[in-house]
């Protein structure tokens, strides 16, 4: 048998970037020879102003460097050409690195928004969730330090906030229905654009910080004081009370920040299986007793139903319950079983989800510092491009022995590939093959 060397070269280029520099830029930058490649991807950024994919590249080298304000200027360069998940991936790490923890979490979103691999998003997600979390911690601080500076008038006119309702009134096993309803009642008005409604977690670490019970904080004599320090000018509350065996009974409340008047809403009556009947109700009695005028669009929005499925619904609220108590692995839980019982009940899926992600909270990638963060996502990224080009190899070698064009595998299947080595790609192949094979 006759043996031959096969060395096959093949140079893909996709977008019409230029040949070589880029390259060898990024295989530099890989080597942590980070001064070479600076100099090189400045070769190519004088010849191609506009190649997105170097200005990125350099600023990652800058930013492995240590030359931060560099690094900044550059990537922002990249993400003014073409926005991209690892441009704004190091961007809310640069960020996070000066401090500026609210433009950080705002890069990351970016980066959710884009083409990103399972892993990566996994871990971005994680650290979104965590940063948000001590974003709200520092906001509440701030505003217990300062609420003697506080003014009402100060507060949007169109902010509000709905917060827990008092459940003292319900059997046991019906209580967590008050989390439902406060929970569901947020969303609902978050649906109309001319209202900002305060986001539940910073309402939830507030009562943390005043070490509220639930009668004290619903009480509409603290509402006042609890929407000064969350920025509401209107507090959502009220009561829930059992009605014979099956009966649910709704009592609101909206309370002023600026003037501490409470209007009360109209009674609300009706079955624990017509839970979002009163709900709704409720959501739009609101809405009238504020003025606003919704569009069709609003009111069909809210009139949409999340679940049929009584007992889903409750296994939500169960769940609710128990993340406002920390035990997230029976939140988790609960949320399972009410996605088991309506695969369509979209809220209860992202709870599940979320759930997830606080599991790993604790994963120091996700909660620690930001050069552990940075670690780990430099390394999930470097296997997962090296997982993309043995494939890449393994199904092209398989298809007539030749390599096809990496566009007709599409962006998303290979979008690690994109988005570490950018457009240009060379490839070589070395090995022994048998012509008789």
């Amino acid at each position: 048998m006759l043996k031959n060397l096969l060395i096959l070269a093949m140079i893909v280029f996709i977008a019409g970037c230029s040949q070589g520099l880029y390259n060898q830029g990024k295989r530099l930058s890989d080597k942590g020879e980070y001064e070479k490649a600076v100099d090189v991807l400045y070769q190519e950024i004088s010849a191609n102003p506009k190649n997105a994919d170097a200005w990125r590249e350099l600023g990652v080298a800058f930013f492995k460097k240590g030359e931060i304000a560099k690094a900044e200027e550059a990537l922002q360069q990249a993400n003014n050409i073409r926005p991209d998940a690892r441009t704004n991936l190091f961007r809310g790490m640069i960020l996070e690195k000066n401090g500026q923890v609210s433009d950080a979490i705002t890069a990351y979103g970016a980066a959710l928004g884009l083409n990103l691999s399972s892993d990566t998003r996994r871990l971005i997600q994680g650290r979104l969730d965590y940063l948000i979390k001590e974003n709200i911690k520092s906001e509440v601080n701030f505003a217990l330090d300062n609420e003697a500076k506080i003014s009402a008038d100060t507060i949007p006119i169109n902010s509000i906030a709905v917060v827990d309702f008092d459940n003292s009134h319900l059997p046991a096993e019906l209580a967590p229905i008050s989390k439902g309803l406060a929970e569901f009642t947020a969303l609902d008005l978050a649906k109309v654009s001319s209202l900002k409604v305060v986001d539940r977690l910073k309402i939830d670490e507030l009562l943390k910080e005043l070490q509220l019970t639930q009668s004290g904080y619903v009480d509409p004599g603290n509402a006042p004081r609890v929407g000064r320090l969350i920025g509401s000018s209107r507090i959502i509350t009220g009561s829930l009370v059992g009605l014979g065996d099956d009966g649910l009974r709704l009592d609101g409340a909206i309370v002023s920040t600026r003037d501490s008047l409470t209007k009360m809403t109209e009674p609300t009556e009706a079955t624990t299986q017509e839970f979002f009947k009163l709900q709704k109700a409720f959501v739009f009695d609101i809405i009238d007793n504020l003025g606003v005028t919704l569009t069709a669009a609003e009111r069909d929005a809210i009139e949409e139903v999340p679940t049929e499925s009584f007992l889903a619904f409750m296994a939500f609220c169960r769940g609710l319950d128990y993340e406002s108590k920390g035990q997230i692995q029976d939140a988790k839980q609960q949320y399972t079983i009410a996605a088991r019982n309506d695969v369509g009940f979209k809220q209860a899926g992202e709870k599940r989800t979320e759930t997830n992600r606080q599991l790993s909270a604790s994963d120091p990638a996700l909660s620690g510092s930001v050069e552990q963060f940075e670690s780990d996502v430099v390394s999930t990224e470097s296997s997962e491009i090296e997982g993309a080009l043995d494939q890449f190899q393994t199904i092209n070698l398989n298809v007539s022995g030749f390599l096809r064009d990496i566009t007709d595998f599409g962006a998303t299947q290979y979008s690690p590939l994109r988005s570490l080595i950018g457009e240009n790609v060379i490839i070589i192949i070395r090995g022994d093959f048998d012509a008789a094979n």
